[in-house]
């Protein structure tokens, strides 16, 4: 007897940790220390529909895990980092010592990919940075 065939999608890995880098500025001035590594990770339940993702990384600081949130985008993973951190960056002309306030990450909920991230800066967080692919009509 043939086997029988599937049209069903697997999912993404449930768990994965990658690097993203932030390239352009979206408002504010174009700061000096772009390109910017971000490291995330993520652990999703797709049988529940359920999950979160970390900070584990911006720049040299590769010690932070700042817990982030879904933010329940329809067909995407959408993760958000409310709360406010200090973040130390090192620039060309040394290090900078900033505040990241809200950071995002989304990716495509079917194959995980198309990630894309961007963070608010500075003291008002009046500096937002992102991934090239990130699109002028994304939530901040």
């Amino acid at each position: 007897m043939p086997a029988l065939l599937s049209n069903a999608i697997p999912n993404p890995p449930s768990t994965d940790t990658f690097n993203l880098t932030l390239t352009k500025a979206v408002e504010g001035a174009t700061p000096a220390f772009l390109p910017l590594n971000i490291q995330f990770s993520y652990d999703w339940d797709f049988s529940r529909n359920m999950g979160s993702a970390t900070v584990l990384g911006i720049g040299s600081n590769n010690t932070l895990k700042y817990t982030m949130f879904p933010m329940g985008v329809s067909g995407v993973l959408a993760f958000m980092a409310r709360d406010q951190f200090p973040v130390t960056i090192q620039a060309s002309e040394g290090k900078e010592e900033l505040f990241a306030y809200r950071v995002l990450m989304n990716m495509n909920k079917v194959t995980a990919e198309d990630r894309k991230a961007a963070v608010m800066l500075g003291e008002e967080g009046n500096i937002v940075i992102a991934t090239e692919n990130w699109g002028s009509t994304e939530v901040l």
